[in-house]
């Protein structure tokens, strides 16, 4: 079998990179998370928590954006490994907690909704709360890598 040649500093730019997957799986929970509130609200208000419930998405956006941008850096003249990794790292980890606490707020507020307790746009105000660390993270990762 044929050796990988890669060393310590590649191993862990790759491993920045899989890291993002926790971004996704961030958004993926948080989605999850939103969408089952919804599937018990009333029909009058049910399109409301439609649109609360697509908030943590953004989160796996923001993880690929940055995967884009690592791929980037990687296929350069002279990549940054370890910067690549940790933007991996820090865009995964702040995207992972960010879209499963925003789906938490976001299933919490559908069914104040729903409950006719608070409007919607009290909702999406509470809502951008954890997004604003995923925010972060990205930007984080944007400054590192353009640096």
């Amino acid at each position: 079998m044929e050796q990988i040649g890669l060393n310590v500093a590649e191993f862990l730019a790759y491993l920045g990179i899989g890291l993002l997957g926790l971004g996704l799986a961030g958004s993926a929970i948080g989605l999850s998370l939103g969408g089952s509130a919804v599937t018990g609200m009333s029909d009058e208000r049910r399109t409301q928590g439609l649109a609360v419930s697509v908030l943590p998405g953004t989160q796996g956006l923001y993880a690929f954006a940055v995967g884009f941008l690592c791929l980037q850096e990687l296929g350069g003249d002279e990549p940054r490994f370890l910067i690549v990794f940790a933007s991996g790292l820090v865009t995964g980890l702040s995207c992972l907690f960010s879209g499963w606490f925003q789906g938490q707020v976001c299933a919490a507020g559908i069914k104040s909704i729903n409950q006719g307790r608070m409007p919607m746009g009290q909702v999406l105000l509470l809502a951008v709360f954890p997004e604003f660390y995923a925010i972060l993270g990205f930007a984080l990762s944007a400054l590192l890598l353009f640096q």
